[in-house]
């Protein structure tokens, strides 16, 4: 039953990472690394999720 709320929990966790890299740490760098490999992974855990519980 808590399957729907891991991925939220997921992206939350995510969301407040990014911030703290660019509001805290400061590092461009590392944010445009940590961004783009987090995007695909969610992108990819979205499809996988659509088409395993339609």
């Amino acid at each position: 039953m808590t399957y729907p709320f891991i991925p939220i929990i997921f992206i939350a966790v995510f969301l407040v990472y990014i911030l703290y890299l660019l509001i805290i740490k400061k590092d461009v760098k590392l944010f445009k690394t940590v961004f783009s490999v987090g995007i695909f992974f969610i992108a990819t855990w979205a499809v996988l999720y659509f088409f395993l519980f339609r």
